[in-house]
């Protein structure tokens, strides 16, 4: 995978900093709530189902660093989650899989997005897994050799081309892209959501 990023136009205390998130519930920034929703995991399992699954991943990882990456991580998402309704999309499906941008007119909702779409690019490299409870991210993580990405930060947010030359793994490019478009529709009510693979999609996992 190949990526290039812009670092220009990140707002002051926005960088990302190797995580250092923890306990942010309810913290307010420039007007956005950021952090964690209490509570927010999948429609039909329990709050102790999702702990136990992510201490589980975690206490994999034997790694102070990565729990503090997630835990970051995760208020980040959380909080676009939250201010979905101030993100705009635009998404192109190539022959070759897609091409993204996502801005938004806050500069502290831009700020996040800086974090958060690098933070994701990295996961993907170093197989840093997430929402493996929803089938279609861990088939993103485990065909991760055959993505390529390029990540550019644009001054009013992200411009992201994802492509692939295996047509299978553009079927899965193209239908991620589509659900992380429904992400900023819909906030947590599509978070929450499992995320459907297309009929026409090989599986290389199991389930």
């Amino acid at each position: 995978m190949s990526k290039r990023n812009t670092l220009q136009g990140l707002p002051t205390g926005m960088r990302r900093g190797g995580g250092g998130g923890g306990g942010g519930q309810g913290r307010s920034q420039g007007g956005i709530r950021f952090g964690n929703e209490p509570g927010m995991r999948p429609a039909g399992m329990s709050l102790a189902d999702e702990e136990a699954m992510e201490q589980r991943m975690l206490a994999g990882t034997g790694n102070t660093d990565k729990r503090a990456r997630h835990q970051h991580d995760q208020e980040v998402f959380h909080t676009l989650l939250r201010h979905h309704d101030q993100i705009q999309r635009e998404l192109t499906r190539l022959p070759n899989g897609i091409r993204s941008l996502t801005t938004s007119v806050s500069p502290e909702i831009v700020g996040l997005l800086h974090d958060h779409v690098p933070a994701m690019h990295h996961r993907l490299e170093e197989n840093f897994g997430l929402r493996f409870w929803d089938p279609a991210f861990p088939e993103i993580f485990a065909q991760r050799e055959k993505v390529r990405m390029e990540v550019t930060l644009v001054p009013n947010g992200v411009l992201v081309e994802e492509t692939s030359e295996d047509p299978n793994v553009v079927t899965l490019i193209q239908a991620h892209g589509a659900v992380v478009s429904l992400f900023v529709q819909r906030g947590f009510a599509q978070a929450q959501e499992i995320s459907p693979l297309p009929d026409s999609y090989q599986r290389v996992l199991g389930g």
